[in-house]
Formats: C-alpha cells, structure tokens, sequence
C-alpha cells in the first residue's frame, strides 16, 4: 500500500523535509574541514548563511570555531538548536533571511553552503545578500561560496530524468530512498529541483513525500562579477573541497573572497 503526502511550500518549503536531511547528508563532512582552515586563516569567528540543521555549524563548533548560523526554515533551525544541544556545544541560532542581515563588522569568515546561495533566484536578492555580507564582515574577513558548476552536459543530462540519490535508514528504522528529477529553465538560469521519498515501513507500507523547492545556479565569471561589485576581491577558485584548480568539468564552483577594505 502507498500513501503519498506533499511538502508544506507556503512558508517553510523544509518543514516536513527537515526530519529527512541529516540521516542523508551527515556523512558530508568535506567541505566542513575546507571551512575549518578557512577559519584558521582568517579568524575564528565564522558566519553561516542558510545553516540548515547546523550540519557544517556543529562540525566546526567542535572544532573549537565560534558560530552564528541563520536560516529562514523555523523546522530546520529546530533541528539544529536540538543537535547543538546534544552535542554541548553553544553557537548562535537567528531566524534570519540572507538578504537582510544587520550585522556589522562581526564575522571573520562567512560560509554558503551546498547549494544555499542558489536559493536567491534574482540579481536583486544576490546583490542585498553579498551587500549585508561585506557590512557583517571585519576588514580583510573571507566568504566562501559553494554552488553546483551547472555544465551543460550535467544540465542536459538531468533535466527530466528521475535519479535515485540516496538511500538511508532514519532512527524509527524505515529504510528511505530519495530520487531527484530537474526541471531546467535554462533561459532563467533555473532548476526546480522535485523531490521524492519513498519510506518503507516494516509491515512493507511505503509512505510517499513529494516537494520541490527552486535553485538559480551561477556560472563562474558571473559568481565573480556579482562578488566583485559588492567590494570582494576573489582569491580562489576551487572544484571541489580539496581545492583542486577549477575546470570547465568540475563539478562544484567554490569561491572564496577577501573584503576589500577602504
């Protein structure tokens, strides 16, 4: 028997995702030891934009780091203020929307991660975004930017198609699989990224999740000129989280940034 439930969108498009996340994506822990000698250049206080449940937040609070993660899904900074609390690490948890942040000459490093900058869809919201950025950030602070490099062949290769991403076992033992299909606006620069979770419960009953939520990606040198006029000098451009030289093929587009100061 299958019964099938749809994601809240109005909202908090992560409230009845959220749950699902971490049980996923608690195994990437690449890009949280990037961060960490990021910190280490530039300073210990660190900004995390679009936190999520704290996964990248909790890995570098353990690390010593002092966080402030903000997010705009009340379901996921839930998760996040539970698992720092667990974990008996203290960061700072703000419901707060990446394109108005008040924050002024706190921060040493600023994160986006996996994907969050891709939720500004408008040249507008990346403007107001990078803007509050460069006022949070102390003289000569860093941001770093990962986003998808979006090359036609992955492009292409996705858009339409339905792909099992993941397979997991949450704590109440369902076993879990995720397949993914892209609907690419190329002429938009954007991806509505439809979800699917098929939970399989032990009497063999599968509950089905549905959401979907919208991506813009980014190429490189527009990445670049977005940070450039908010008053960022670029430093590095990485493809992956060993910072390994970007190529065309790469398959992430990490950027990392200084402030440029007066």
């Amino acid at each position: 028997m299958e019964r099938e439930q749809r994601f809240a969108a109005a909202g908090d498009p992560y409230r009845d995702l959220a749950h699902l996340y971490d049980p996923e994506h608690d195994l990437v822990t690449e890009d949280i030891e990037l961060y960490r000698d990021l910190a280490t250049l530039a300073g210990d206080n660190v900004l995390d934009l679009g936190c999520g449940t704290g996964r990248v937040m909790s890995g570098l609070l353990l690390a010593g780091l002092n966080l402030t993660g903000v997010d705009v899904s009340d379901t996921m900074l839930s998760i996040a203020n539970g698992k720092l609390r667990d974990l008996g690490v203290q960061g700072a948890l703000s419901r707060t929307d990446m394109r108005e942040l008040e924050f002024r000459n706190e921060f040493n490093l600023a994160i986006c991660c996996l994907d969050s900058f891709g939720h500004l869809l408008t040249t507008e919201d990346q403007e107001q975004c990078l803007t509050g950025l460069h006022r949070a950030l102390r003289d000569s602070g860093l941001v770093a930017i990962d986003v998808l490099n979006p090359t036609p062949e992955v492009l292409a290769a996705r858009d339409g198609a339905v792909a099992l991403q993941a397979r997991f076992t949450l704590g109440t033992g369902q076993d879990v699989m995720h397949f993914v299909s892209w609907r690419v606006e190329y002429e938009r620069q954007r991806i509505t990224v439809d979800h699917i979770y098929d939970a399989v419960n032990q009497d063999g009953a599968i509950l089905r999740r549905l959401g979907s939520y919208v991506l813009r990606y980014y190429t490189r040198f527009e990445l670049e000129q977005l940070l450039t006029a908010a008053g960022f000098v670029v430093r590095n451009v990485y493809g992956d989280y060993h910072r390994s030289e970007f190529t065309v093929g790469s398959e992430r587009l990490l950027i990392v940034a200084e402030k440029q100061t007066q």
